[in-house]
């Protein structure tokens, strides 16, 4: 799996692909942009952001059209609480995007875990040192890997109700807000585990089909790393053949 981090020299953007396989955002290099060691980091006229969201309302506020904000009050209000309910989701997102997604591939190694007890910081939100000293040596029990998934899917089935609710075709209307950017990145990753979201949530499915047939999509975040978004789909399709994966699980 690949994310990505973006720099922009000269007032223009230039994304890097930064694979979570090779574990490029655990290198000395990348700590000292980006100390929590996640992905994104925007490096703009010499300004580091950090935050997903916070690089969202950067690049909304210097490029304002269109926008990204409703216009409509309450469409407004619905786009802030589903960002803060989408960086509740984060850390789930990470359990099962490794446990179905990475597996073994996930792993980092004891000189990896040395490499992040050195660089992390004693106050990362992240807590990643924690996170992959378990990971690593299985010690993840299955109750909490099922624990963020039903967290996402309670989150997914608000989506659900809303979107089929009145035909939208957005999170907060008919044009794309800041919520959608957002909701997109986290279905993505789950998407290429293979979790059917056509079967379990038809309008949702509908509604990413639309987010990531956008042209900005396509480029900015399929184009850099389509052999690995292949490679993971067709992982999750090996696995569900064989009566394993998220498919599975999502049917209890």
């Amino acid at each position: 799996m690949s994310e990505q981090a973006c720099e922009a020299p000269d007032g223009r953007y230039v994304f890097h692909s930064v694979s979570l396989i090779r574990k490029d955002h655990l290198t000395a290099e990348y700590a000292a942009i980006q100390p929590n060691m996640v992905v994104p980091v925007l490096v703009h006229d010499g300004r580091v952001i950090i935050e997903s969201m916070d690089i969202v309302d950067y690049l909304d506020r210097i490029f304002p059209e269109p926008a990204l904000v409703p216009a409509d009050p309450d469409a407004a209000a619905l786009m802030a609480s589903l960002i803060e309910l989408g960086k509740e989701l984060h850390v789930s997102v990470r359990y099962v995007s490794f446990h179905w997604g990475l597996g073994r591939m996930g792993r980092i190694g004891r000189d990896g875990e040395a490499r992040i007890a050195e660089l992390e910081r004693a106050d990362s939100p992240e807590k990643l040192l924690d996170f992959y000293r378990r990971y690593n040596s299985d010690t993840i029990d299955e109750d909490t890997y099922l624990h963020h998934l039903r967290a996402l899917e309670s989150g997914w089935g608000a989506q659900e109700r809303r979107l089929a609710g009145d035909g939208r075709q957005f999170l907060t209307g008919d044009t794309l807000s800041r919520a959608d950017i957002l909701w997109a990145a986290k279905v993505l990753r789950i998407f290429e585990c293979g979790y059917p979201f056509a079967q379990r949530f038809p309008a949702l499915n509908r509604w990413f089909e639309r987010v990531k047939a956008r042209p900005a999509f396509q480029v900015g975040v399929l184009g850099p790393n389509l052999a690995m978004h292949r490679f993971f789909r067709v992982k999750s399709a090996v696995t569900r053949l064989f009566g394993g994966g998220l498919g599975r699980v999502a049917a209890r």
